[in-house]
């Protein structure tokens, strides 16, 4: 015998299916947009707040650093941004634009800071820079796994020099 809740929630379910299939593509894109975002927003965080110690909630272990400027793995990257830190000690991240789709989050970001170490081969000059970069990132299983990305050097150097 059918229990008359199976039926009301055959019913219910059912109404669901015929207006709104379930699941959704739109649902499972919102929800990894949502996903993209989130982990972007705590990228940028840990930068600013210069803490490699979240990297691991935020980069797999097998990481992809497809720039050639550091080696892959998170070890790697927290490395890498430890010598950022230490060579741009007030450096600040802001995302200026986002784009996320499917398994990609596409960021413009700048990094600000002040020339206070040598840089590029060019002795402190105590200036304000910023630092323009396109980083494209795929994410798999709600962390970043591979990235690359475009860095504004030549815009950097010209900053430097005070072009």
């Amino acid at each position: 015998m059918t229990d008359r809740r199976d039926l009301l929630a055959f019913g219910i379910l059912g109404a669901t299916a015929l207006f709104a299939p379930f699941p959704t593509v739109a649902a499972q894109e919102v929800c990894a947009d949502a996903v993209g975002s989130d982990l972007l927003d705590r990228h940028v965080a840990a930068v600013n707040a210069h803490d490699t110690s979240r990297f691991g909630e935020i980069c797999t272990e097998n990481y992809i650093q497809h720039s050639g400027r550091s080696p892959n793995g998170l070890a790697a990257q927290i490395e890498n941004f430890r010598g950022i830190f230490g060579r741009m000690p007030d450096v600040q991240a802001k995302v200026e634009d986002r784009i996320i789709a499917g398994d990609k989050v596409v960021a413009r970001m700048t990094f600000s800071a002040t020339h206070t170490q040598p840089l590029q081969g060019i002795a402190p000059t105590g200036r304000r820079f910023t630092l323009r970069t396109i980083d494209i990132w795929r994410v798999e299983n709600g962390k970043f796994a591979e990235h690359w990305d475009i860095v504004d050097a030549l815009g950097l150097q010209k900053q430097l020099r005070g072009e």
